[in-house]
């Protein structure tokens, strides 16, 4: 009889004792998975932190259109921060845009504008390489290769792209047709079409940004008539009526 308890005790033991112990191995399962998530994280949490000022700061440049002047110093710092701990593709695209707004800025040495464009350049080049889809980017990246006195088939690539990603932003076609209008000697059959594309594109929704433009590079309607006259002969008319009345 004690035999027959002791091996019925014996089995109860080993029916309840991984039972018991379960628990436990769940709940450090999870706690270890918690703080591996939590250290992959944390480089991450800590660099969009850094970067909450130069966002604040881009969204205002965008609402008024004041450049920060006395605050870019520290803005780039703060940016630079963000990409030594987490290079993303957003960090690497404000700090670009910060560098711009340096160049352009009035407040800015005229001997540090040029590293500045170049910073520029070099910053959007890692964010597009990373997110190739932000058609302002690629729109930025044209007009300082034209600054930089880069290589038409760099300029013209990147006025493409940012054509391809966006083509109807209407925030950008004035930009478009500058860098277009300004290279149009060097483009092919494809670019030719998208330049004569976004002029009309932009005519029908901005004509008065259009008749800006035209008065600075096409003066002479030279471009815009090789572009339209057998395809909008009406709309090529309708623009050199108006840039008479401004002439």
């Amino acid at each position: 009889m004690a035999t027959q308890a002791t091996t019925i005790n014996m089995a109860g033991m080993g029916n309840t004792t991984p039972a018991k112990f379960f628990p436990l191995l769940l709940s450090f399962f999870v706690l270890t998975l918690s703080a591996l998530l939590f250290y992959l994280a944390w480089p991450r949490w800590v660099s969009s932190f850094r970067y909450i000022p130069v966002e604040t700061a881009i969204d205002s440049y965008y609402r008024t259109g004041e450049i920060p002047s006395e605050r870019l110093p520290m803005l780039i710092e703060h940016a630079n921060t963000a990409i030594d701990i987490n290079s993303h593709y957003r960090f690497h695209n404000g700090l670009s845009l910060l560098q711009f707004l340096r160049a352009i800025d009035l407040a800015t040495p005229a001997v540090e504008r040029r590293s500045s464009y170049e910073a520029s350049f070099r910053e959007a080049a890692i964010s597009l390489r990373s997110a190739p889809a932000q058609s302002s980017v690629w729109l930025r990246r044209a007009y300082l290769g034209w600054v930089l006195h880069e290589e038409t088939d760099v300029i013209l690539s990147a006025w493409k792209m940012a054509i391809f990603t966006g083509r109807t932003d209407q925030s950008q076609y004035k930009s478009r047709l500058e860098i277009g209008i300004a290279h149009r000697s060097f483009m092919d059959q494809e670019a030719l079409a998208m330049l004569r594309d976004q002029l009309m594109l932009a005519w029908h929704a901005q004509p008065g940004a259009v008749v800006a433009v035209l008065a600075i590079y096409d003066r002479d309607m030279e471009v815009s008539r090789s572009l339209i006259a057998q395809t909008d002969p009406q709309a090529l008319q309708e623009m050199e009526a108006w840039l008479e009345k401004i002439n």
